[in-house]
């Protein structure tokens, strides 16, 4: 038998500290470690999300997956619903549901934070399509340049090394549009990714049907999104004053889009609509 004394408990404020009393003061042998640690990177995620500082966020919600697949079965719950700022619920559970469950919860929470860092790429990559465009020269300036080449041969070559000159800087800004534009595809493929995985995870739950179709639109899949929308209002009906209008508006822009192909090319095209958003 431990040999159980009294002990004053003060400042727990975080899981770490929970952990510690329950397994070094009360002598719970059954706490999982593993589950702590994701709970502990869980919560240091969501904190970075709520600061937008979203690469450290979505390293915690890795770390806190990493967890999740180590397979162990023991289950803590926390919660804010006591006087010390944190509660403890111990449940054994060796079913694969409440892992699923914490896997989709966690995918949703990354996915969010993918889809925030791609609207941080989308802000700098319109700037980056601004001071592209400001290194374009007008047509009509490079007719009159090359009028004047025509007429004074002795100012061709400096005329023809400025156009290449520009042309090098425009180039390289183009460069970096089309890096800018990987980044924010990036992003949006991830949120697609893990919020898809988390609708399959937890299909009952609206908020992975809405981050789902968020981040197809994003991704101009509007058909698709359309019907991600539409489950999530199917779940939960409190949704449909806010997402009617926006499936209204992706049907357009499908028509819109279709009629487009017809003019540009695909990637023209997509790097247009989202710098446009």
């Amino acid at each position: 038998t431990p040999p159980y004394k009294s002990f004053e408990v003060n400042n727990v404020n975080d899981i770490d500290k929970v952990y510690r009393i329950l397994t070094k003061h009360m002598y719970i042998s059954n706490i999982s470690k593993t589950k702590k640690d994701c709970l502990k990177y869980t919560y240091q995620g969501n904190l970075h999300l709520e600061k937008n500082e979203l690469s450290l966020a979505i390293e915690c919600y890795n770390k806190a997956l990493e967890q999740i697949e180590m397979n162990d079965n023991n289950n803590i719950n926390i919660s804010n619903d006591n006087d010390i700022g944190i509660g403890i619920d111990i449940d054994i559970d060796s079913s694969n549901s409440n892992v699923n469950d914490q896997k989709g919860m966690l995918l949703l929470l990354r996915s969010t934070a993918y889809l925030k860092r791609a609207f941080y790429h989308q802000d700098i990559l319109r700037q980056t399509v601004s001071d592209l465009g400001e290194t374009v020269s007008d047509p009509t300036v490079l007719g009159k340049l090359y009028s004047i080449a025509e007429a004074n041969p002795t100012l061709a070559k400096p005329i023809f090394l400025k156009v290449l000159s520009d042309t090098k800087a425009q180039d390289k800004k183009f460069r970096l549009t089309k890096y800018r534009h990987g980044l924010y595809e990036y992003s949006l493929l991830h949120a697609a990714q893990d919020s898809l995985r988390s609708t399959q995870l937890l299909p009952f739950h609206a908020k992975t049907w809405l981050r789902a179709g968020d981040a197809l639109a994003e991704l101009r899949k509007l058909k698709e999104s359309a019907l991600y929308y539409e489950k999530a209002m199917e779940l939960d009906p409190t949704l449909k004053g806010r997402l009617e209008p926006v499936i209204e508006r992706l049907i357009r822009s499908q028509e819109f889009l279709d009629k487009a192909k017809g003019w540009w090319s695909s990637d023209t095209l997509r790097l247009a609509l989202d710098v446009a958003g």
